[in-house]
């Protein structure tokens, strides 16, 4: 007989021999079917002899009452693909053979796959607490958006460019805290990046066919890094704050990262066991929490006095901490009544002393931007270089110079 033509972009349906043990003919005839970069297979129940086969046309070589029964189902392949199209939603192979056997499946939820992504990560144990956390609190928003959307059981495969548009949406009006702040475009896209790497995987693992965030684009605006400059410094360090511990604490830890460039959460886990001696030079050495990068940071002047101021507290000798240990949105709440005494108008925070170290402490003071960059961590020198613009020092350096010349 003529073999059956059927065509389409997207589909192809194959059928072939499998060797079959408990068969005294040895082979069956199964059919495979492709669908979007999907794949599913079931026997036809049919057994043939190899010798029997021609494996070019996918047919039996004699026998068209076989061949008849290999075309009917190939018809009822096309006929199940077609049904599932007209129901407008995305679809596999496997969803193709479960439409053709009449066995449901059950599809998978979102939920339980970001459930199940989560499992898998923390088990590696490559997760710092930081990463965990902020995987955590895109977990807890994307299940409030569907909750808001009124589809908490909302399916994988249904995770769609119009839901994430959506979900951008729903971030860009949520009031965060108590005193109705909004996130800011940063965060925004950052969480789209925790949640297009969770979908990354399901695409990897088979349980997507269509990448969502295809067509979805995210901007990372660059933001002005705000830094303190030399006299700003000064200026907070002046400050009285003897009277009030935590303030003084606060103080000290921020300066602290000024002249390390430490993250907060590395500058509150550092400990005396990662000071080391080189050179009759002390530094520390750490594992960086974000980039779990190793750096060496040599310890200057200033910062070894604010570890020193420390020697002989309790949570020195029972922890080892190099700092006291205060939460983050503690620190930026004192930072605001530091800035204040100071005679500071910039919207003060721990993050500002990252950027002060590169600018004031670091380039200012003509440290090569490859130094800079390994004492400050960063993967890539280009992150540097944002730091390496103009600063107001610099500014003043060269208008004085200009004045000597004029």
């Amino acid at each position: 007989m003529t073999k059956q033509q059927f065509s389409t972009k997207t589909m192809t349906v194959k059928f072939y021999l499998k060797a079959v043990k408990s068969s005294k003919i040895g082979h069956k005839v199964h059919v495979q079917i492709t669908y979007n970069r999907t794949k599913a297979e079931l026997t036809t129940g049919i057994a043939c002899r190899k010798i029997d086969w021609n494996a070019q046309k996918e047919e039996f070589r004699q026998n068209s009452l076989y061949n008849q029964q290999l075309a009917d189902m190939k018809t009822k392949i096309y006929r199940a693909k077609n049904l599932l199209d007209d129901l407008g939603q995305d679809f596999d192979a496997r969803d193709i053979k479960c439409e053709l056997t009449g066995v449901k499946k059950v599809a998978e939820t979102f939920s339980d796959f970001y459930d199940d992504f989560m499992d898998r990560k923390l088990g590696e144990g490559n997760w710092s607490e930081s990463t965990k956390k902020l995987y955590f609190k895109t977990q807890e928003y994307t299940q409030d958006f569907l909750t808001h959307i009124h589809k908490p059981n909302l399916k994988l495969r249904d995770v769609t460019l119009s839901r994430i548009a959506g979900f951008d949406d729903y971030l860009r009006q949520l009031k965060w805290n108590e005193n109705g702040d909004k996130l800011g475009t940063t965060t925004i896209n950052k969480h789209h990046s925790r949640l297009k790497a969770v979908i990354n995987d399901a695409i990897t693992r088979g349980k997507m066919t269509l990448n969502p965030y295809r067509n979805f684009k995210l901007s990372f605006p660059e933001s002005n890094r705000e830094y303190l400059s030399k006299e700003e410094i000064e200026s907070i360090q002046a400050i009285d704050t003897l009277t009030n511990d935590i303030l003084d604490n606060v103080r000290n830890i921020f300066l602290f990262s000024c002249y390390t460039g430490l993250r907060f959460g590395d500058a509150m886990d550092l400990t005396i066991k990662d000071i080391k001696t080189i050179s009759k030079k002390q530094y520390i050495r750490v594992d960086q929490a974000k980039t779990d990068k190793r750096r060496e940071i040599p310890l200057l002047k200033a910062a070894i006095v604010i570890i020193d101021k420390y020697e002989k507290t309790k949570f020195r000798k029972l922890t080892g901490r190099i700092l006291p240990k205060l939460a983050n949105q503690t620190v930026n709440r004192y930072l605001k009544m530091i800035a204040t005494m100071a005679g500071i108008e910039k919207n003060l925070s721990h993050h500002i002393a990252r950027h002060t170290c590169a600018t004031t402490i670091l380039l200012d003071n003509n440290v090569p931007i490859e130094v800079a960059s390994h004492w400050l961590g960063h993967t890539s020198i280009k992150t540097t270089q944002i730091y390496a613009k103009i600063s107001h020092a610099k500014l003043l350096g060269i208008s004085n110079r200009l004045d000597d010349i004029l």
